[in-house]
Formats: C-alpha cells, sequence, structure tokens
C-alpha cells in the first residue's frame, strides 16, 4: 500500500482525534455551556458528514480520490484553524459543522485510494489500522499539548495535520484517475446499502461501548474505566497488526460475520455479568469485534465494481457510521435512562444478532458477482 497513503490518513485521523476530548472540554469550560450542549456539538459534525458524504463519493469517482482528499483536508483545517476565533456558541457550532463536510470529504477520499490498492482487502485493513492509530495518538497528544499550552495550541496543532494531508495528497499518485472525470457512482450506490446496514449494527456497539461504559464502570463501584478502554484499544490494535496477512486472506464476509457475532457476545456479556471482571472480558471481546468490521464491510461494498464506482460505494458504506452513531446515541440514552444500562447494552447487542441476517443477501450477491472460486478480494481495475 502507498507509504504516503498511509502517512495522510494517519495525519487526518490524527487531526480529528485532537479534538474528540477538546471539544467537550472547550464547550463546558471557556463557553460556559452544560454537558447537554456537548451532545449538540457531535451531532452537528455527525449530520454534516452524512449529507456530505454522497457528494463525496460523487466526487472521488468524478474528479479523483487524491483531489478529494486534498479538499476535505483544505476544508478540515480551515475548521480547525477557525476555532482560534470560536468565543460563542454558534461560532463553534459552525466550525464543527464545516468539520463535519471536510471529514467526510477527506475519509471517502482516502479510503477509495485505499479501495484501488491491488490487494483491497488487504489495504483496507491497512488504512483501518492507521485510523485506530490516529484516532487513539490524537486523544493522548491532546492532553499533553493542552495541559503545556492550552486550547489555541491544540487548535493550532489539528489544522497543521490536517494541512499536512493536503500536502502528501500529491504523492498517492491515483490509478482511478484516467477513468474519473466523468459521471461517477450514483449519489447511493446499492450494492453498499447492505454492508453499510451491517457496519450500521457494528456502530452500534461501538457507540454502546464507548459511551455507556463509564457510566457502567461507576455502577460498579470504580471511578475510572481507563482500564477497559486500554484493553478495548490493545486488543483491536492486536488484531488488526497481528492478523494483517491471515485476515486478508479469509473471506469478508466470514469476517463480517465474526464481527458482529463478537460484538453481540461482548455486548449481551456486560448486561449479563455486571463486574469488573466480566467487563474487561467483554472489553476485549467487543474490540476484536470492532477490529474485523469496517475492512470486512467496505471490501464486500467495492467488490465486483468498477475504479468509476468505488467511491461511491465507500461513501454509502461509511455514511452508515454517522447514521448508526446518531441513532445508537439517542436511542440507547433514552434506553439507559429509563430501563438501565444493562438493557441498553442488551438491545445494541440485539441489533448485531439481528444484523447477522444481512449476510443472507450478501451471499446471493457475492454468488452473482464473483465467479466459482473466485475471492471478494478482487475485483477489475
Amino acid at each position: 500500500m502507498n507509504r504516503s497513503l498511509l502517512l495522510g490518513t494517519g495525519l487526518c485521523f490524527l487531526s480529528v482525534g485532537l479534538l474528540i476530548p477538546m471539544i467537550p472540554r472547550f464547550v463546558t469550560g471557556p463557553l460556559g455551556q452544560g454537558t447537554g450542549t456537548v451532545g449538540v456539538c457531535l451531532a452537528t459534525a455527525a449530520v454534516t458528514a452524512v449529507l456530505a458524504r454522497p457528494l463525496a463519493g460523487r466526487l472521488a469517482d468524478r474528479w479523483g480520490r487524491a483531489a478529494t482528499a486534498r479538499a476535505g483536508a483544505v476544508v478540515l483545517a480551515g475548521a480547525s484553524f477557525a476555532l482560534l476565533l470560536a468565543d460563542s456558541l454558534p461560532a463553534l457550532l459552525s466550525s464543527r459543522a464545516v468539520a463535519g463536510v471536510g471529514e467526510a470529504l477527506a475519509y471517502v477520499g482516502l479510503a477509495t485510494a485505499a479501495s484501488d490498492q491491488g490487494r483491497p482487502g488487504a489495504a483496507m485493513n491497512l488504512f483501518s489500522i492507521t485510523v485506530n492509530v490516529g484516532l487513539l495518538a490524537g486523544p493522548a497528544l491532546a492532553e499533553v499539548v493542552h495541559s503545556a499550552a492550552g486550547f489555541d495550541a491544540v487548535w493550532v496543532l489539528s489544522g497543521v495535520t490536517a494541512a499536512g494531508v493536503a500536502a502528501t495528497s500529491w504523492l498517492f499518485g491515483d490509478p482511478a484517475e484516467p477513468t474519473g472525470r466523468r459521471d461517477g457512482g450514483p449519489l447511493v450506490h446499492r450494492a453498499a446499502v447492505l454492508p453499510g446496514l451491517a457496519y450500521l449494527a457494528a456502530v452500534w456497539g461501538y457507540t454502546a461501548f464507548s459511551a455507556f461504559i463509564p457510566l457502567h464502570v461507576a455502577t460498579l463501584g470504580h471511578g475510572a474505566s481507563g482500564a477497559h478502554f486500554l484493553v478495548y484499544g490493545g486488543v483491536l490494535l492486536a488484531v488488526r497488526l497481528g492478523g494483517h496477512r491471515p485476515l486478508a486472506r479469509i473471506d469478508p464476509r466470514r469476517r463480517g460475520f465474526a464481527s458482529l457475532a463478537l460484538t453481540a457476545a461482548g455486548l449481551i456479556g456486560l448486561a449479563v455479568w455486571p463486574s469488573m471482571a466480566g467487563t474487561l472480558v467483554a472489553s476485549a471481546v467487543i474490540g476484536a469485534g470492532q477490529a474485523l468490521g469496517l475492512p470486512a464491510f467496505l471490501a464486500i461494498a467495492v467488490a465486483g465494481l468498477p475504479a468509476g464506482q468505488r467511491g461511491s460505494a465507500v461513501a454509502t458504506t461509511t455514511a452508515f457510521f454517522d447514521l448508526g452513531f446518531l441513532s445508537a446515541a439517542l436511542t440507547l440514552g433514552a434506553v439507559a435512562q429509563s430501563l438501565g444500562l444493562a438493557s441498553g447494552f442488551a438491545i445494541a447487542g440485539g441489533v448485531s444478532v439481528l444484523a447477522l441476517l444481512l449476510f443472507v443477501p450478501m451471499a446471493r450477491r457475492a454468488r452473482a458477482v464473483v465467479p466459482s472460486g473466485g475471492s471478494l478480494d478482487h475485483h477489475p481495475s
């Protein structure tokens, strides 16, 4: 896989990760808003990202992957630098809305470029590893920078790293470019709807874990959940790094099925085994499930598609992340408040179980697209 593409991906999600812990602190600190406003800020970026993804897919197919990623990086950088002037809630919300558009463009451009590689399944795995490294490193680095130099230094660093994506994008190469500058794929690609729905179910599991595990740990009599996030992140990276080569040889439908099954098992484990030991085990199982998901769902979506439609398929699939995050956060929050955390975990696990049924029509589509003996990890270029 192109090293400059990996570098650009890492910089992009480091830029995003830097803001994850700082936006809530900035909203409740200097802006003097309540915790409810934090959710509004998160939702603002998610909504604009969902709306922008279909356009991002069309641009990636029509004008090229590198150009789309470059445009997104410039928008992301501008949104981060604009935080230097965000002295009110409307200004912050405007910046987050713009950031959602930039993230959609950059994500789709980078992910589609990864799908163009000779072995898209392996390339998607490397891509997702790099995404997670950036998102895991960003919050830790942000805390260090904030402690040393304050919020403004974090905003500047986020903007500079995003600008670095724009710089590295000139080195990506764009194998799809000769077939580009045409109409491109549809705004919503039918081939990506089923894997997208499976991804949405996996995102419900991610949201249930990341948003509610601190409250779950607190009910068990422990004030911090750092060990559980450490177990989750460690297992996720270990599976993707250690299993990089062997996993690339497994049919992505099997990996996607295993992702949902493991995610469901971990969430149900949180509901039925309310102890610290049970929570640590569940964190590891959910981490393994999440590690298998995104690379598999993207590989299923682009299987058999020509280069001029892969951007549309990637955009459609990844849009389900934002849809899943929003729907899960709203639904599980209401369930947890009225029925308790265990019920929220169980319902999120049930969503993953139901999504396993999606693999029946996906298998039928694969038989129609891939000749007997073929593999979803290969497609015509």
